[in-house]
Parts: C-alpha cells; structure tokens; sequence
C-alpha cells in the first residue's frame, strides 16, 4: 500500500478505520507515512482545533444573546402585565427570570464555567412542560419547538414570545410536552462546555 499521495485528512482517516492485527504491513507503512510528514499533521491540527473553536464559538454566541435578548424581553413584559392585584410573587417572577437570563448570558459571553452551568440550568427549566391535572408548568424563552403529549402527539411551534406560568387547580388536563430547541441547546452546551475545557488543558 502506497500512502505517500493520500492527504493528511486521508491518512487520519485510514489510522482510524485500519486493522492493525489484520494488516500489519499496511498500518506500519501507514505510521511511518505520518511521522514522515510531521509537520503537516501539526498545522492540520491546528487548523482543525481552531476551525473547532470558531464554530463552537459562534454557537455559543447565539445562545449568549437569545439569553440576553430574553432579559430584555421578560423585563419588558413584566412592566406591561404588572398587575396590583395580582400577589406580589406572580409580578416578580418576570423580573426574576430576566435577571437569571442576563446573568446566564453575562457569563457564558465570557466563557466562565458559571455562564455554562447557569445556561444549562435555564434550558433544563425550559425543557418540558408539565401538565398532571392538578398543576400547570410551562417556561419558554424567544419560543419554543415543542413534541406535546396530550390526547394524541403534536408538534407546536411558537417564536418571539417568552412566557411562564404555574397554574395550580383542578380539571388543568394531563400531558407533557419536550422543547427541541433546548433540548438541542442543551447538547450544545455541554459538547461545548466539554470540548473547550480540553481544548484549554
């Protein structure tokens, strides 16, 4: 086997998927190519690593402003449905949730494990809505793509409507739905959260 034409790409690709005990010659020639063009395989890699960091970063930067953008949003409907009559904690949450958000946004823009963590947090509070007949939960941020069980399964969508509520009471119905979004956040944040922690060690 001749690997001298195969690109650098070409021959991690081969060291991966060769069996070594099957085809001794081939993996021999197949290490010696490498460490023949060391220098290759050197800038490879780090062009690969920073093509990594790039990519992860511009995900995290969405993530990072739709959590500050969701501050703005739930300060902005807090003041709008702020209701005197209404008991103090119902016209507070809003406010809570902003601030929660602005913070979780504040420090994964600077990439601290508290940002990552407190983000995490926030898309796990998002992730399900729960409805057991005698309380209602539901938190979304910008919006949601939500798989929703109840009488049947259904797809719903919603955007630029960031919403809570905690309904207590009977006859609410019974159901659960799972959000996408988060749950796709959710993976992000930890692939990210992972791989950048290697990345700096």
């Amino acid at each position: 086997m001749n690997y001298s034409s195969y690109s650098i790409s070409e021959l991690k690709e081969s060291l991966e998927t060769i069996d070594k005990d099957a085809y001794p010659d081939n993996y021999k020639k197949l290490i010696e190519e490498l460490n023949s063009r060391k220098d290759e395989v050197q800038n490879y890699e780090k062009e690969q690593t920073e093509s990594f960091i790039i990519k992860t970063e511009n995900r995290l930067k969405i993530v990072t402003w739709l959590q500050a953008i969701t501050a703005i949003a739930f300060i902005y409907a807090g003041f709008i449905n702020f209701n005197s009559d209404q008991q103090a904690w119902v016209n507070i949450v809003p406010f809570c949730i902003a601030i929660f958000n602005g913070v979780a946004g504040y420090y994964l823009f600077k990439r601290e494990k508290l940002g990552f963590n407190l983000s995490i947090i926030n898309q796990i509070l998002q992730l399900l809505t729960v409805n057991l007949g005698f309380i209602y939960y539901s938190y979304s941020g910008l919006g949601y793509l939500m798989i929703v069980i109840q009488d049947g399964i259904a797809l719903k969508a919603n955007i630029f409507n960031p919403s809570y509520n905690i309904l207590y009471g009977s006859g609410l119905g019974f159901g659960v739905g799972i959000d996408l979004l988060s749950l796709f956040f959710l993976t992000l944040l930890y692939s990210s959260r992972e791989n950048l922690e290697q990345n700096k060690s």
